[in-house]
């Protein structure tokens, strides 16, 4: 009875946040909006990121295994934590956020967050010195200056945690992973006062390229679980931040994309659990998953922008985090529960039904962000047929068919069941003797010398 208490208290911020979703259809020309007790106002922006974070808190809850329980007392700072977080992205005064984060922060009992938000603070009281009054303001734009926008940077990428700040070593904390996005609304809003410097764009893509290889990377070759899914959500936010740099449409829509399905893929991956059941794959980019279309709008992003390096990049960190998940699947005998089934069936559920959340929820927010994006890239949505992604002459670079794309996930499985089958990661022979897995790894990495990472050969 006190665990079906707990569960129910810990899925009522989404349950509660679901009915929001019928402002939709006037979110973007008349968003709510009051004066009482304080201004407030509720954009497409800010219930991009309200439902994000509802959802990260309340998805694990679903789980009830005896290897998934949660503690009551993370459930309570998840939960507090949550209820000092959600104000603030309805308040468009300045210091709101960043005040907000501080207590967040010692709630969460990171230390990098609390560096993080005094840096943002920081920038944030010398803009508000210096005439800024809200985000949305002209004046504000007009006294932002690089030192500022440096420290908004530098609090971002500390707070997400970036490479090269995520080199310094952090307690796991499920509940500081399901607050994480929140490190990008930030820099997104900084959108709204014009556009970036070219110099900054290039610094923000090179950052959020190399978080994204550098966590995919170390997720497949760690030998800790529990850091194996702090990195495999690391490429996410670094696919994010990288689309963020790149200051287009089709790459803010990426970005926000991968903050709306952040929740779902986190709760797949069961942050508590000792045993994870198969529906962890669907975390990974497996076609059609919520997952799959987050990497597929980020390499469509950096094709649009001509940024074909980067592309190349993220596709390779895209396949890394799948074997990282492989690998996550492979430590026990997996196994289907109810929860599962639901969690995997909303994941495929929603990236066939992309176009539709793309354009009634996550399209209404980038206009949001018009004034500081270039036109370089923009998002071609037709529902029910699919997502393109277009370069400079409006020639579609990506395309996304949401319902053909089923016919892909055939061929992508079959690579999965082949790689699985050639480590020993998913077979039920190597579920019941783990030793099978890890002799046939221990060979290849004898072997081969480009799989011991950055290891020098001999």
């Amino acid at each position: 009875m006190q665990r079906i208490i707990q569960r129910l208290l810990q899925a009522w911020p989404l349950l509660g946040a679901l009915p929001l979703l019928r402002y939709l259809p006037t979110i973007t020309t008349a968003p709510p909006a009051g004066v009482w007790p304080v201004p407030w106002r509720l954009d497409a922006l800010a219930l991009i990121f309200l439902l994000s974070l509802c959802a990260s808190v309340a998805l694990p809850a679903l789980y009830g295994s005896p290897h998934s329980l949660i503690p009551w007392s993370d459930t309570l700072r998840a939960l507090t934590a949550l209820g000092v977080l959600l104000p603030a992205l309805l308040l468009d005064h300045l210091l709101a956020l960043p005040a907000a984060l501080v207590l967040a922060s010692a709630l969460v009992r990171s230390w990098r967050w609390a560096a993080a938000a005094g840096v943002l603070l920081a920038g944030l009281i010398l803009l508000r010195i210096g005439g800024g009054t809200t985000w949305p303001a002209a004046e504000t734009a007009g006294v932002l200056t690089p030192g500022v926008f440096l420290m908004l940077v530098a609090a971002t990428c500390v707070g997400l945690p970036c490479y090269p700040a995520g080199l310094a070593h952090q307690r796991y904390d499920p509940v500081r992973l399901m607050l994480q996005p929140i490190w990008l609304l930030p820099l997104l809003r900084t959108f709204a006062w014009g556009p970036w410097h070219s110099g900054w764009s290039v610094a923000i893509v090179l950052l959020g390229g190399a978080t994204a290889l550098w966590s995919a990377s170390t997720a497949l070759w760690s030998t800790s679980e529990t850091e194996r899914v702090e990195r495999v959500v690391g490429t996410w936010q670094g696919l994010a931040l990288a689309c963020v740099g790149l200051a287009t449409p089709v790459a803010a829509a990426s970005a926000l994309w991968q903050v709306l399905a952040y929740g779902l893929g986190l709760a797949l991956l069961q942050p508590y659990a000792s045993e994870r059941g198969r529906s962890a794959l669907w975390a990974a980019p497996l076609p059609p998953s919520a997952t799959f279309v987050a990497c597929w709008l980020a390499q469509g992003a950096a094709a649009a922008s001509g940024a074909f390096l980067l592309a190349a990049a993220l596709w390779l960190a895209t396949m890394l985090s799948g074997l990282a998940v492989l690998r996550l699947m492979s430590a026990t005998r997996p196994s289907w529960r109810s929860a599962g089934w639901l969690l995997a069936a909303c994941s495929i559920a929603l990236g066939v039904v992309a176009p539709l959340p793309l354009r009634w929820l996550v399209m209404p927010a980038v206009e949001l962000l018009q004034g500081g994006l270039t036109p370089f890239g923009l998002l071609d949505i037709w529902p029910w047929v699919g997502i393109a992604a277009l370069d400079a002459g409006q020639r579609r670079v990506a395309v996304l068919p949401s319902i053909a794309v089923a016919l892909l996930a055939v061929v992508s499985a079959a690579l999965v069941w082949l790689l699985a089958r050639l480590f020993g990661w998913s077979s039920a022979e190597a579920a019941g003797n783990p030793a099978t897995g890890t002799e046939a790894w221990t060979e290849i990495d004898g072997q081969v010398w480009w799989t011991r990472g950055t290891r020098r050969r001999g």
